[in-house]
């Protein structure tokens, strides 16, 4: 992935330390045994998996399925000082826009909407409205510029619908940085505007909308939000005094639809399998999702998906200061991986996770 690509997401979201009281309490630094894994790997390829990420001072939670959990790796504290466990829900950034992604062609599906539809049919004030399309916004090729770069989050307040307006006026005052469809620029405008889409078309909450049609039904009980998690007693989640550093980015809406959530390792690989296997949205809508690719885009960016080694799909989030998050989509080889990390080297390292421990996983050594 290119480093343009990624300061552009690093330069996203300080966004509220939301962590899982919920699991085991055992001292970590292990890879825990899959009892349920449908086949294993090699002792030997467990420990290089082990030693590249011990090598590269790795803290977080790395997991790997192929028809069942085959390798997990936990290292480190979360910032109440616990030991994280493989259960440690964490924020997983810029992975959010896939969510997104997947309501858009849910209602999609449901003939709703299209992404050929022009944005003037949902904000018919916006000067470009005419010009700009939904896919132009899922495939990042709108042009629009990044409202964090438009506005100063301290500007925002505790109110949702405040704050939400006040992007979006930044937003629609802004020039475009070149002409739908002929370039590509990743902006998390683009995502918080399909955000407000899924709400006008669907007539609920955008978080509501995400809950009921894609979050129970694959039972993701230890995903949310990164506000209004801290009181979900039904998901265990409790706030990090530490993320105090950074209150403005609290702010409701200030994230939405573009790197507004927390998960852990169990209910992200629910989520990779859903998706893909057709259980929220066809597998041929998911193939659109990972295969209609901006042509400008040197890293083939689809609808909330890149393309990663081995023909894989998937995203990665990174949060300064020290949230990182990747997941690693492979149909044809059924194999699915999540990684997050909370420290600083680790959200700088975890870009690399799933071709790093996959050359070991896939190929000879």
């Amino acid at each position: 992935m290119k480093a343009a690509i990624i300061r552009t997401v690093c330069a996203f979201l300080c966004v509220v330390f939301i962590m899982i009281t919920a699991g085991c309490t055992d001292r970590t630094k292990e890879s825990q045994s899959a009892e349920t894994a449908s086949e294993t790997i090699s002792t030997d390829k467990k420990d290089q998996l082990d030693e590249v990420l011990s090598k590269n001072s790795f803290k977080g939670v790395v997991q790997i399925t192929k028809g069942g959990v085959i390798y997990q790796y936990v290292d480190g504290d979360d910032d109440n000082k616990q030991p994280l466990t493989i259960d440690t829900s964490m924020p997983i950034g810029s992975v959010s826009k896939q969510f997104c992604a997947a309501c858009v062609m849910l209602l999609c599906e449901q003939k709703k909407l299209s992404v050929d539809d022009t944005l003037e049919r949902y904000f018919p004030t916006y000067r470009y409205g005419d010009k700009l399309t939904i896919k132009n916004l899922l495939n990042m090729s709108s042009g629009i510029k990044n409202y964090l770069e438009l506005l100063d989050p301290k500007s925002l307040g505790a109110d949702e619908q405040d704050n939400v307006d006040t992007i979006k006026k930044a937003i629609f005052d802004a020039e475009l940085q070149f002409d739908p469809g002929d370039d590509y620029g990743y902006s998390n405008s683009n995502y918080f505007l399909l955000a407000e889409i899924v709400e006008q078309v669907s007539g609920v909450p955008y978080h509501e909308y995400l809950r009921t049609n894609f979050l129970e039904p694959l039972e993701m009980t230890h995903t949310g939000f990164t506000y209004g998690a801290a009181g979900d007693s039904d998901r265990n989640f409790t706030l990090s005094e530490a993320s105090s550093t950074q209150a403005e980015f609290y702010n409701p809406g200030l994230t939405k639809g573009a790197g507004d959530m927390v998960s852990n390792a169990a209910d992200m690989d629910r989520w990779m399998r859903g998706l893909s296997g057709g259980k929220v949205i066809s597998t041929d809508a998911f193939r659109q999702m990972t295969q209609d690719v901006n042509p400008y885009s040197s890293e083939e960016y689809c609808y909330g998906f890149w393309h990663m080694s081995y023909g894989g799909a998937g995203h990665v989030g990174q949060i300064p200061p020290h949230f990182g998050a990747v997941d690693y989509i492979n149909t044809d080889r059924d194999v699915y991986l999540f990684a997050v990390s909370n420290t600083g080297s680790g959200m700088s390292y975890v870009q690399q996770i799933p071709s790093t421990l996959l050359k070991i996983l896939f190929e000879d050594n």
